[in-house]
């Protein structure tokens, strides 16, 4: 007899044959899935088809395994890139791991959380790429980046500068393509590492405390708008190293050299729409920097104070405070003139209803101590060599009420200065003003337009004396070249009487009658151009207009010895005058002609 199980039993065995089965399948098409998901990540597949989407950025990475859903995604050599029609910017990781959303990845949606990376770089550079073409009617992909931490962030490069050493930096990134780039930084920390310009290094950080915020909207045609995106607060001290690097910048002919310098740098910058927040401040200071320019020499300490503090009404919204203290000038016979102070100020202040600052600068030089003016004789010896004679150095010290233009002035006088011009004897006071807002360097040329010279007490045994004349010169261009020293000037000026232009053209005690009147002519108007260097003074384009007077010609002063030619105009009488050395002579018959025929040299 046989026994058959029950029903119930019967049917329980197939079932749990299908669940077996069921199980299987979907143990199957799990291991499938995670096989085919590894495949796609680590055969760049899943790269291309975001690549496609992403006209501007790109997400690589050299390998890659996913343990889905579970697990967490692994990357190896993770690199992000973006590419503006302005810069060209790339974030390498060597390896890290998040949590992603796979169904994200099916709606065009890159959604990471819990990003933890280790040995990162970022790269910056300008580009002048065009725009890759991209379809406007596809959806652009979303990439979101949650609760970043990368450590050891080992280098930031943007392109000439570069920081090197050890970087922890935790925030989030969101990337809508084509419509928004949102980075925050809530921490950026360093404990030390060292910047670096064109591979030389420069400063090092002893630390580095910081939170940043980037919110940059993206505008067709021009990329990510980067004007008023940045926000946040930098903390750092920084030990600046020697400026010696600096020459390697300026190249081995140029005729400025920096040595020294080195000092420390406390700075605390808070950010806002790219703009500077109050209490924003920066102090440094360093060591004596040598400055070497021709055939000068400076040495001083320096000092910055830049401070930003809460706005309060009719006060500047910030101030900087550039000081060298003492500051000492050599030549090259070691001839020196110390100057305890030179310091420029600059307050600024918010435009109401406006965007930028207005600025007031400020120049304040301590009077210096005398410089012995036999110090410029290897330059100007030529032209007037100094037997005796000092100059000092200060700035206008602005009164009360004064124009702004007053706190930008410096000024250097000398006392009675005694010297020679060839056999003659020369006693003169100088006095020469230079405007600061016109300064300007070009790393050949010291530019001095605005430049004014007044000369007083002048006095000449020469054949004709001058005695007691005052001039006044204005140079609206001027420039001082340090290697070799040559000045170039424009200048014009109104003369009192004509004492010096007959001592000029005048050889001889005995005055031709043509020349005599010239002694009696006031207020005369004189323009032209000079250079002086180491061989002489040459004027060039000299004219002057009186009272029935006119001059114009050209001429060269080597120690005392004139040559050149000049055409003069007395009433209705004009004479050529044919400057030589020990000899002059006049030229009355057919004067504009011969006076035409004469070359004019050009400056040395």
């Amino acid at each position: 007899m046989t026994v058959s199980p029950p029903p119930a039993v019967q049917d329980a065995a197939p079932r749990r044959k299908r669940w077996r089965r069921v199980a299987l399948w979907a143990l199957v098409a799990v291991a499938v899935l995670e096989v085919a998901l590894n495949v796609a990540l680590n055969t760049g597949v899943t790269q291309a088809i975001m690549g496609r989407a992403t006209d501007r950025t790109r997400l690589t990475w050299q390998r890659a395994w996913w343990l889905w859903p579970v697990g967490r995604l692994h990357l190896k050599g993770f690199t992000l890139t973006q590419q503006d029609p302005d810069v060209w910017w790339k974030v390498e990781v060597d390896a890290l791991e998040a949590g992603m959303s796979l169904t994200g990845l099916l709606r065009k949606r890159v959604d990471v959380d819990g990003i933890a990376g280790h040995g990162a770089s970022f790269h910056l550079e300008p580009s002048s790429a065009p725009e890759e073409p991209s379809d406007p009617n596809s959806k652009p992909w979303v990439i979101h980046l949650k609760d970043v931490t990368l450590h050891q962030v080992r280098e930031l490069d943007f392109s000439r500068v570069r920081f090197a050493g050890a970087l922890d930096v935790t925030g989030t990134l969101n990337l809508q393509s084509r419509e928004r780039l949102e980075v925050d930084l809530p921490s950026v920390r360093v404990a030390e590492g060292f910047i670096e310009v064109d591979g030389k290094r420069v400063a090092r950080l002893e630390s580095l405390d910081s939170r940043a915020r980037l919110d940059a909207p993206f505008q067709p045609g021009k990329g990510y708008d980067l004007s008023q995106a940045l926000g946040g607060q930098v903390k750092t001290r920084i030990d600046v190293l020697p400026l010696d690097w600096i020459n390697d910048l300026l190249g081995a002919s140029a005729p400025v050299s920096l040595h020294g310098g080195a000092g420390r740098v406390d700075l605390d910058v808070r950010m806002q729409r790219n703009t500077l927040e109050p209490g924003s401040q920066l102090k440094a200071s360093g060591a004596a920097l040598d400055l070497r320019a021709g055939p000068m020499r400076a040495q001083a300490p320096w000092s910055l104070e830049v401070s930003m503090p809460p706005q309060q009404q009719g006060q500047p919204s910030g101030s900087l405070r550039l000081a060298f203290a003492p500051v000492r000038v050599s030549g090259t016979r070691g001839n020196d003139v110390e100057v305890p102070e030179v310091a420029l100020t600059v307050l600024a202040r918010r435009r109401e209803g406006q965007a930028g600052l207005d600025l007031e600068p400020e120049l304040h030089v301590a009077k210096s101590k005398p410089l012995d003016l036999r110090v410029l004789n290897p330059w100007l010896g030529r032209t007037l060599e100094i037997d005796s004679g000092h100059v000092t150095v200060r700035s206008e010290e602005p009164s009360k009420g004064a124009k702004a233009r007053n706190a930008l002035e410096l000024r250097m006088d000398t006392d009675l200065v005694s010297g020679r011009m060839g056999q003659n004897k020369v006693l003169l006071r100088a006095e020469v003003e230079v405007d600061a807002r016109h300064l300007s360097w070009d790393m050949t040329d010291l530019g001095l337009s605005g430049t004014t010279l007044r000369l007083s007490q002048v006095s000449s045994n020469g054949n004709v004396p001058i005695r007691s004349w005052s001039g006044n010169f204005s140079l609206p261009r001027a420039s001082l070249s340090l290697s070799p020293t040559v000045l170039k000037a424009r200048f014009s000026s109104q003369l009192t009487d004509t004492q010096p232009l007959v001592a000029l053209i005048t050889s001889s005690k005995k005055l031709p009658g043509f020349l005599t009147s010239l002694l009696n002519i006031p207020k005369v108007e004189v323009t032209g151009q000079v250079q002086i260097d180491e061989r002489g003074l040459q004027l060039r384009e000299l004219k002057a207009k009186g009272d029935g007077f006119s001059l114009e010609g050209h001429l060269d002063l080597v120690q005392g010895n004139m040559t050149g030619a000049l055409l003069a105009t007395l009433g209705a009488v004009t004479g050529g005058i044919e400057l030589r050395p020990g000899k002059h002579d006049l030229h009355l018959l057919k004067a504009t002609e011969w006076f035409k025929g004469q070359p004019v040299p050009p400056f040395r």
